[in-house]
This record gives C-alpha cells, structure tokens and sequence, in this order.
C-alpha cells in the first residue's frame, strides 16, 4: 500500500499523510476536495492541494 508524503509548507520537512491502495483512485478523490488539511510532526497545520503529494513508492 503505497504511502504519499507531504512537505510542510511551514518548516520544509517531508513527513507521512496518507496510506492509499490506489494512487490513482486518490487523485481523482482530492480532486473533489482540492484543500486537505494535514498537521506535520511539528505541528503546522496546513492545506494542500493534490499536486502536493509525493509517491515515494
């Protein structure tokens, strides 16, 4: 199950958001909701667009 990554907007450090089954089928979900919500380890809470998410798989 491939896991995409999100680097904080605020601090810059890559960090975990979501574990999906299909990559593909997510991009088409986050499209309809362009602005998700993701708190890094830090804590800096911040939204993200899908093109943001990397598939370090």
């Amino acid at each position: 199950m491939p896991m995409l990554m999100l680097k904080c907007k605020t601090c810059g450090i890559i960090f975990s958001a979501v574990y999906v089954a299909d990559v593909d089928k997510f991009k088409a979900q986050s499209a309809d909701e362009p602005n998700l919500m993701h708190v890094c380890s830090r804590g800096h809470s911040n939204q993200y667009l899908q093109e943001n998410y990397i598939d370090l798989s």
